[in-house]
């Protein structure tokens, strides 16, 4: 199924192409600095998965499952935190299926709590998956009738 495509994104967002390779990756070194990912592997990103952007504000990377998406990656710059675009962003990929899983680091205390706002549970823990004392929480976001 072609996720990427299917809905209309927020207003400014768009489906990234690999045009879009040299902002992305800009914009990945502001956002996560030292745990930036290499061009490459954003390159090879666009070129079998998705990712949504909106210039000037972030990004998306996720990844079609079939029966759920897995999101990857999320990127609000510095300057566009705590504006909405990020939960807003979320709450459209969470459109496009009944169910979304992805890992956050115990040491991000904003995404974890935009996380458990938008209804994702905690399924498990990675203990020190990011080096020592950092673990990957496991989470899921599953669609309620």
């Amino acid at each position: 199924m072609d996720f990427g495509k299917k809905k209309i994104l927020p207003n400014g967002w768009k489906l990234a192409e690999i045009q879009d390779l040299s902002l992305l990756e800009e914009m990945e070194k502001i956002v996560f600095e030292r745990s930036a990912w290499a061009r490459f592997s954003i390159q090879s990103h666009l070129e079998h998965h998705f990712a949504w952007l909106k210039e000037g504000v972030g990004y998306l990377f996720y990844v079609d499952l079939g029966d759920s998406l897995e999101l990857l990656r999320i990127g609000i710059l510095p300057s566009k935190r705590k504006s909405g675009e990020g939960e807003t962003i979320l709450r459209t990929l969470c459109e496009f299926s009944s169910k979304v899983l992805l890992e956050v680091s115990s040491r991000n205390p904003p995404a974890l709590n935009l996380y458990h706002k938008l209804g994702f549970k905690e399924l498990g823990i990675r203990k020190s998956y990011y080096g020592p004392g950092e673990d990957a929480i496991l989470m899921e976001w599953a669609k309620t009738d």
